[in-house]
């Protein structure tokens, strides 16, 4: 027998706050809005609007020349869940982007538009406070007030004075009740609002210019031309593979797809191994590519937009050798479904038998990369292992006088480390390492106090090991965020470059003369942590415009 059916309606006040809680990045937020643009919209030109008032309340606006909307585009495009696009290659995907990536932020959702070819301008609004105390989806819905269209009319003047052209309707996105955007990682609010806004926008900057590189760059044939502002700065494109400026393309791969309808649809792969510093003629370029950890990997393009990466997708780890070799992976909507996309647009996750052939196509492209990398570092590594730079002369001289371990080695070829703790083994008679100080092989360095490394176990920014010199020495680790992003940056002051070094030596050297095999796990710990939390407080840092080299 058939069994009973009932209609349960879910309980509307803890669905929309819950499509608070997305995941969105306000940098997300805005391409998704911007999405809608010109997408659907067809904008020409998108201006986006973010500061602060008087009050020091949060704006953020984002206008557009697009086609606009009626009542009913309005109604449609704030229905959570709005119809799908007539165009199967869309920038949308679920309708719901609009209202997700905004109430991720704001209280208050204002849609003002004006259809092209009309005077009249339209006004739509989702005021989460008055779903929540009607317990009813209700939506304002209707001709848009004096102050409303004078948003709009305000936003268009402003759009026609940066672009020179009269806008003939389009649209305006603004967020009310924001209380969500100016926080500190702990969910406080900033305390100097002015200076999280001006962090917030050198943020979504350098994010429109990679996500919408294509539209962006006028010579890029593959996406229309499309005009960004951001606070009255026309966006130029960043492109991240150097192409046609020293990038090296390296491979190109077509992938072949059935999707539903008896249709084929193709994804394209390029790889780019991008040149050395030593290497490239267009130093601006290299530079402006800025070739580091945190930017290698594959980009992934849906529609030409960029929306996911750098990362390697499941396919590797990143490595600081391969920091030179950049991934563009292209595909159009209809393959969303190899490619997992979400609501976001982002976070994909791609079908497993893809990434087993990206993994047979990467692994000798990664090899290269590095190939090419460690001969470029073999060129400058005399110079950095040199003994003459002024904090190993000055520990020279003077490390006698500290208290630092001992190193001792007995005829049976066993040595021992002499510390506070008393005989702490460091290489048994039979040749074995005890494991609980590290040896360094690399007889390259062996001479250093201060040695630097392209990573560490664990991710650390510091670690200790001995040398074949039998010289006890502090590794940094040149791919930590913070070494990229606090120590990099006054490379050029030797005394601050040496105070640090200083620093990570006495730490150094104080725990390992308080190391034994009791106490080995415990400083392990307090590096990681340490490390972590170092990364986390650098996040918002900017990256050097340098390179890693001192």
């Amino acid at each position: 027998m058939p069994k009973n059916t009932k209609v349960v309606l879910p309980d509307t006040t803890r669905v929309i706050e819950g499509f608070r809680d997305t995941g969105y990045t306000f940098e997300a937020s805005i391409a998704d809005i911007i999405d809608n643009s010109i997408g659907p919209g067809g904008a020409k030109n998108v201006a986006v609007r973010l500061g602060l008032d008087p009050t020091g309340d949060a704006i953020v606006e984002v206008a557009d020349d697009g086609v606009g909307m009626d009542l009913d585009g309005l109604e449609n495009a704030m229905r959570y869940g709005a119809e799908r696009q007539t165009n199967p290659n869309s920038l949308s995907k679920f309708g719901l982007g609009l209202k997700t990536a905004s109430t991720q932020f704001c209280r208050r959702l204002l849609v003002v538009s004006r259809p092209q070819g009309t005077d009249v301008s339209f006004a739509a609004a989702w005021d989460l406070d008055t779903v929540a105390a009607s317990g009813q989806w209700i939506l304002e819905h209707d001709v848009a007030e004096d102050p409303e269209g004078e948003m709009l009319d305000d936003a268009l003047s402003d759009l026609e004075d940066l672009s020179g052209v009269s806008p003939a309707g389009g649209t305006l996105v603004a967020w009310a009740k924001i209380d969500r955007l100016l926080k500190t990682q702990s969910g406080k609010e900033a305390k100097n609002r002015t200076q999280a806004m001006k962090r917030t926008e050198a943020n979504l900057r350098q994010h429109l210019r990679m996500v919408f590189q294509r539209f962006l760059d006028p010579e890029d044939a593959r996406a229309r031309n499309v005009n960004i502002y951001l606070n009255g700065d026309k966006l130029s494109a960043w492109d991240p593979f150097m192409e046609g400026r020293g990038g090296n393309l390296v491979m190109t791969k077509d992938f072949t797809f059935d999707v539903p309808g008896g249709q084929t649809h193709t994804a394209q792969l390029r790889a780019f191994i991008l040149p050395r510093k030593d290497e490239t003629a267009d130093l601006d370029a290299w530079k402006e590519a800025n070739v580091s950890l945190n930017l290698q990997g594959i980009y992934l393009y849906r529609e030409d937009r960029l929306i996911d990466g750098p990362s390697w997708l499941d396919t590797g780890a990143a490595e600081t050798h391969i920091n030179n070799l950049r991934v563009e992976l292209s595909f159009d909507a209809l393959l969303d479904g190899v490619f997992g996309v979400g609501i976001k647009k982002s976070g994909v996750h791609i079908d497993g038998a893809l990434v087993e052939v990206l993994i047979d196509l990467l692994t000798p492209l990664r090899r290269e990369a590095d190939k090419r990398s460690r001969a470029g570092n073999a060129k400058t590594a005399a110079a950095r292992a040199s003994g003459n730079r002024p904090t190993e002369v000055t520990l020279g001289r003077l490390k006698g006088k500290l208290n630092v371990p001992v190193i001792s080695k007995s005829a049976d070829g066993s040595v021992v480390m002499v510390n506070k703790t008393g005989d702490v083994p460091v290489i048994g008679a039979d040749g074995q390492p005890s494991g609980i100080v590290n040896i360094t092989v690399d007889d390259e360095f062996a001479s250093m106090n201060i040695v630097r490394r392209e990573s560490l176990t664990d991710g650390v920014l510091w670690d200790m090991s001995l040398s074949t010199n039998n010289i006890l020495q502090v590794e940094l680790n040149a791919g930590h965020e913070w070494y990229q992003k606090a120590y990099l940056p006054i490379a050029e002051n030797s005394t601050m470059v040496q105070a640090i070094e200083f620093l990570f030596y006495a730490i150094a050297q104080a725990e390992l003369d308080a190391t034994n095999s009791d106490s080995r796990e415990m400083f392990e710990e307090l590096r990681i942590d340490v490390s972590r939390n170092l990364r986390k407080l650098v996040k918002d840092l900017p990256q050097p415009d340098l390179d890693d080299e001192e």
